[in-house]
């Protein structure tokens, strides 16, 4: 099952949290690709901010499911999640403990995982994969 993963870009920056989130993704079963590593290589490549989301529709829609961390607040993540929905894809929501998920984040939301620290993630990944 492919999942895009979504992340925050920062031009670079969070080039190793990216690696780490994606390779997590990886060992949970799943073929992994984020738009930030695979299309824009961690740069800024777009200049069309229209084409830029166009680009992400595209990736999404050949997708089967969306990963979004909710611990922070998140904008253009958030934009690719409702495109996520709209497309009828698989939604997974990960965010740290004590994090607030709102109503309508679960309300799209085909899991919602918790975790204490990111490597957390990868058990009730591969037991929602296992199960869809």
């Amino acid at each position: 099952m492919k999942l895009f993963v979504t992340a925050t870009f920062k031009s670079g920056e969070n080039k190793q949290e990216i690696e780490h989130l994606c390779a997590l993704v990886k060992r949970a079963g799943f073929e992994d690709f984020c738009f930030i590593r695979d299309v824009e290589n961690y740069q800024k490549v777009f200049d069309d901010p229209q084409k830029l989301m166009q680009r992400a529709l595209d990736e999404i829609e050949k997708s089967d499911a969306l990963l979004i961390d909710m611990t922070s607040k998140p904008t253009g993540r958030a934009v690719e999640a409702g495109m996520a929905y709209a497309l009828s894809k698989k939604i997974l929501v990960i965010a740290e403990k004590g994090t607030r998920i709102k109503d309508t984040t679960k309300g799209i939301a085909d899991v919602v995982i918790e975790y204490s620290i990111i490597d957390d993630i990868v058990a009730p990944l591969s037991e929602w994969l296992a199960k869809n």
